[in-house]
């Protein structure tokens, strides 16, 4: 049993806008990759002119402010990680929808 035209074409679309939400997530998690790696830099430099010079309260606030950036990233990434399964997988199942209807 064939799926009407439309029917189709609206499930084909779906699938664009689902490929389209999965990119867009993907790129938002590269940003976030961008971002976790330049604060890991950033908190490993502080820490070794902490070690350098004994610190100061302007280095203990410079690192306190790193390491929430880095653990924001990370966070940020685990987020869009889950996202962009679920999405996959809803793309699986039109992919089964879709092959069905032929």
């Amino acid at each position: 049993m064939s799926a009407d035209p439309l029917t189709v074409v609206e499930m084909l679309t779906r699938r664009l806008q689902l490929v389209q939400e999965i990119s867009a997530v993907q790129s938002r998690n590269l940003l976030n990759r961008q971002h976790s790696g330049g604060a890991e830099f950033e908190v490993q430099g502080i820490e070794q002119e902490i070690a350098a010079t004994g610190g100061s309260h302007d280095l203990a606030k410079a690192l306190a402010d790193a390491r929430e950036r880095f653990q924001m990233a990370n966070t940020e990434m685990a987020e869009c990680d889950t996202l962009c399964a679920e999405l996959e997988q809803r793309l699986e199942e039109l992919d089964g929808l879709i092959a069905a209807g032929r």
